[in-house]
């Protein structure tokens, strides 16, 4: 499929980086409404949260009523160099790390990475078909990250590409977040 860059942001715009952030959000309540699920934003992400996703169904289980996780998320440019093969790579840094696999946190945590080209005229395409995001946005929980190895400043995480976070994963990580007192 050939790409066409279908605006240019005029300079004075906001910073490519908030645009990203902008953009990732968005991403995640597109998806999250497509699932049936509701989301509460923070107004800082100082604990490693930017969106907590909560269901209002009872999974009939100790914990299941309205479910919820909370989701740190990033976004970066398309780059070749970490999204070879079959993962996509993202470092973290130890506290991070800390906050989103502590065991004894009251809500599940989930780790995304947004994916969009370099050109931001490219991120969204609007036709008679509807609205075409060019992005992917992978996930890894709190719980399956790696430990971080003593004495270092970061750590190399590898988020899967099969891990998209799609309408059917939330559904499946809230169904596990349901589940966590069983």
């Amino acid at each position: 499929m050939t790409m066409t860059v279908t605006h240019a942001v005029p300079d004075g715009s906001l910073p490519q980086s908030s645009m990203q952030e902008e953009i990732s959000m968005a991403y995640v309540h597109m998806v999250a409404s497509a699932a049936g699920l509701t989301l509460l934003d923070w107004k800082t992400d100082y604990g490693a949260i930017d969106i907590t996703l909560k269901s209002l169904v009872d999974y009939g289980c100790p914990g299941g009523y309205q479910p919820q996780f909370d989701l740190q998320l990033k976004c970066t440019i398309q780059d070749n160099s970490n999204s070879a093969g079959d993962h996509f790579s993202w470092s973290v840094n130890e506290r991070t790390h800390r906050i989103l696999t502590n065991p004894n946190r009251a809500v599940p945590a989930t780790f995304g990475v947004m994916v969009i080209p370099r050109e931001p005229g490219l991120w969204l395409s609007h036709n008679k078909d509807g609205l075409l995001a060019r992005s992917h946005l992978y996930f890894l929980r709190g719980k399956d990250f790696p430990p971080f190895p003593e004495g270092q400043q970061s750590l190399s995480l590898a988020l899967p590409k099969s891990n998209l976070l799609s309408a059917s994963a939330m559904l499946n990580l809230m169904k596990e977040a349901s589940e966590r007192y069983l």
